[in-house]
């Protein structure tokens, strides 16, 4: 019996006390390892809400299944979510299944990554959406069980579960789901939302395929310093942006955020910077006869004089900037974009 399959999905519903769940959710893997909510009828028509659960959103891959409202909110109620956070679930799931994002190599591929969402607007404040301090780790329940919905989806409805549909030879904690706000009080520029089309009042969220976020600790008020930290972490022999094109995530922690403004820089010229400094000495790069340099020299080598060097394999553009997290260190991160070939995947927003 598929999960997906919407005439079967009521018999999900009668499940409710432990042994029944142990027997049943866990042992046909309609969990992510850790304990559920029994999505049982009251439940689940508390979450859909006013949501018509008979609309089809789309097919989910890898399994290509069909996903309606209903199977969304089903797996909102496993994953824990309150009914109000219900609108960003769905949000989130239209952005995922939108052909931009490439669902399928994410679902699939060897590479660590996986979905995460960024929500900007008013509706980070009215669910409080964690933008502040540890805005990647615990003690939020709308982070945690919005995330976690999102990847329930893609278990239960996609079928990427690890080896079957889910390939990444690693993974990361992450992949257990990820959604963080963006901290727009403690941004000197414009939101991320509003660079992207929508206006300051628009609730809206944006997913993007990427890996764990790698903490960049710059300690120094220098501009340069905290940009460079940045730009190392951007582009290394082992990144992403030297092997395809694609997107990464720059989240710019409130003290360089206010480093870097203070400094005159924005967010056009911090992109500038980064695709100007993100480089790899050619002579630093190994095995430099073999197939993969040559397409990276096809795609990223840059020669000034004597000096060969890589370049990311994006425009300045494609750098995607968000300030978040709390005031109480100069910390940022770097989060790599998955690509797979020529198979671009690319953030989507979605009111």
């Amino acid at each position: 019996m598929s999960f997906a399959d919407k005439e079967v999905t009521g018999d999900l519903l009668g499940y409710d006390d432990p042994e029944a769940m142990e027997d049943f959710f866990y042992a046909s893997k309609w969990t992510d390892g850790l304990p559920v909510v029994a999505p049982t009828e009251a439940r689940v028509e508390r979450m859909l809400g006013a949501a018509e659960g008979g609309e089809l959103l789309g097919t989910m891959p890898p399994r290509w299944r069909r996903t309606y409202v209903h199977h969304v909110a089903v797996n909102a109620v496993l994953a824990g979510c309150r009914p109000e956070f219900f609108p960003v679930v769905l949000a989130g799931v239209r952005a995922i299944l939108d052909p931009r994002l490439n669902l399928y190599g994410v679902q699939g591929t060897t590479n660590p990554a996986g979905v995460m969402l960024v929500v900007n607007g008013p509706a980070r404040l009215d669910l409080d959406v964690n933008s502040g301090h540890n805005l990647f780790g615990q003690g939020w329940r709308a982070n945690a069980t919005i995330g976690r919905a999102i990847r329930l989806c893609m278990i239960n409805i996609g079928g990427g579960l690890p080896v079957l549909g889910d390939m990444s030879t690693l993974g990361n904690p992450n992949k257990y789901g990820s959604c963080i706000a963006e901290n727009e009080e403690e941004s000197p520029w414009d939101p991320f939302h509003v660079e992207r089309g929508f206006a300051p009042e628009d609730s809206v969220v944006t997913a993007a395929g990427v890996t764990a976020p790698q903490n960049i600790a710059i300690l120094s008020q220098d501009p340069i310093a905290i940009l460079d930290g940045l730009a190392g972490a951007l582009m290394s022999s082992g990144s992403n942006l030297l092997l395809f094109t694609a997107q990464p995530l720059v989240v710019i922690g409130p003290v360089h955020a206010k480093h870097l403004s203070r400094n005159g820089y924005d967010k056009p010229s911090i992109r500038r910077y980064l695709w100007d400094h993100g480089t790899i000495e050619l002579t630093g790069v190994g095995g430099t006869d073999g197939k993969a340099m040559r397409e990276w020299k096809a795609r990223c080598l840059h020669v000034e004089g004597d000096r060969e060097f890589l370049r990311p394999s994006v425009t300045p553009e494609d750098i995607g900037i968000v300030v978040a997290g709390g005031k109480s260190g100069p910390h940022s991160a770097v989060l790599q974009p998955f690509n797979i070939t020529q198979l671009v995947s690319m953030p989507v927003t979605t009111p």
